[in-house]
């Protein structure tokens, strides 16, 4: 799996007191098992961080790598205001924006008779369900709270359903991992 190093060199982590998540780089400790350059695997929340521990420790993971690949995708989300000033048909992928989605990781694990190859992106579970509507008597405030939840959402349902196909053509799995997943597969241990 190549290494995705020019977004790393442009995408670093916001590592200042103002970042809403945990960022930095994560010091890998087996570089044997890193695929790409060791002194550039970024984490984007202390989540990462952890999983980035339990890629580097575990022994069932043979090879793993942070941010290794883009994928595009269709945002039908970010064109739809656009299209609708200018009466194009937003269901016509003509007029979606292509953007690259990168994923967290990629990792061997090894299942013991065989190997599998995991895709790995790391989301609160939060982000993962979709907003409900607010009543319509609601303030702006919380409409526009809504419409950024909901654009989220369906973003990150379009950069899913991409990578999803792009693993299944390419013999991998596929996998969005939250809090209550990555407290089942690496516990407590990496506090």
């Amino acid at each position: 799996m190549p290494a995705n190093n020019s977004y790393k060199n442009w995408h670093k982590p916001n590592t200042s007191d103002t970042a809403r998540t945990k960022q930095g780089y994560y010091r890998v400790q087996n570089p044997k098992k890193y695929v790409g350059d060791p002194s550039g695997v970024i984490y984007r929340s202390s989540w990462e961080m952890k999983f980035c521990k339990w890629c580097d420790y575990s022994p069932s993971v043979r090879r793993w790598s942070s941010e290794p690949l883009k994928i595009p995708y269709y945002d039908r989300i970010s064109n739809m205001e656009k299209n609708i000033k200018e009466r194009l048909d937003n269901n016509n992928p003509r007029n979606w924006k292509i953007r690259n989605y990168h994923t967290d990781f990629w990792l061997e694990v090894d299942k013991g008779d065989h190997i599998e190859k995991w895709f790995v992106e790391i989301k609160p579970e939060n982000k993962l369900r979709k907003p409900i509507p607010p009543p319509s008597n609601s303030s702006l405030k919380q409409i526009r709270n809504f419409n950024m939840k909901a654009k989220e959402y369906l973003i990150n349902e379009s950069k899913f359903a991409s990578l999803n196909e792009w693993a299944k053509i390419h013999n991998m799995l596929f996998y969005v991992f939250t809090e209550k997943t990555l407290a089942k597969i690496i516990g407590n241990f990496y506090k």
